[in-house]
């Protein structure tokens, strides 16, 4: 009975290998190749812009420096869902100062990049004006860039009315009359008042005959 039993465990144990050895190596496996993950990142375009200066952030952070116009990108990529925000961290400040707003700057990611970020830069202006001192009587009227007359009646701070100048651009105070028996002159200044009023001249007025 022994050899029996025996006699059927190698026939059992050949047929086992003989069903290894018949397998055909020629089978293939097929596997599908799963897409990769689309790269979600916040883009748009800038125009106004002459220089430098200019720094973008997003969500706060991710500082991306812009020196040209047209079309920006942040490197690094976001999930998608979630929320992005641009914001300007620092405007353009050469070679002249300006101020960069951002539309279309925030939302939700969703299946494709954004793209449609505008950021827009504008140049700084400012009022002109200065200061008068020794003024005694009427008859001083200054002059910016050969036109825009202003009467100035008494001492202190004076201001071009309606009249604001770019940034980086050129200008020119003189004094076109002055009050009758006075003289009066005038000196640069490089200053201001405050961030929207230049301060650049000073205009000292005394009597003819006397020095001061």
């Amino acid at each position: 009975m022994a050899k029996i039993m025996q006699m059927v465990c190698a026939v059992l144990i050949g047929t086992a290998i003989a069903g290894l050895t018949g397998c055909d190596n020629s089978e293939k496996v097929t596997v599908k190749a799963v897409p990769a993950a689309p790269v979600l990142t916040v883009g748009g375009s800038v125009s106004g812009l002459p220089g430098s200066g200019l720094i973008l952030q997003l969500n706060g952070a991710n500082d991306l420096a812009v020196s040209a116009n047209g079309k920006f990108n942040f490197p690094k990529a976001l999930v998608k869902g979630s929320a992005y925000s641009v914001t300007v961290k620092a405007s353009p400040s050469s070679p002249i100062k300006q101020t960069c707003t951002v539309g279309q700057g925030s939302g939700n990611i969703a299946g494709a990049p954004v793209n449609n970020v505008a950021i827009t830069c504008v140049t700084n202006s400012y009022a002109v004006g200065g200061t008068v001192s020794g003024l005694s009587g009427k008859g001083l009227v200054l002059q910016l860039n050969g036109a825009n007359d202003q009467a100035i009646a008494s001492n202190g701070k004076f201001i071009f009315p309606g009249i604001r100048l770019p940034d980086g651009s050129d200008y020119s105070v003189a004094i076109k009359t002055t009050p009758a028996r006075q003289k009066c002159i005038i000196k640069p200044i490089n200053g201001a008042f405050d961030t929207d009023t230049l301060n650049i001249v000073s205009v000292n007025c005394s009597k003819k005959g006397h020095r001061k």
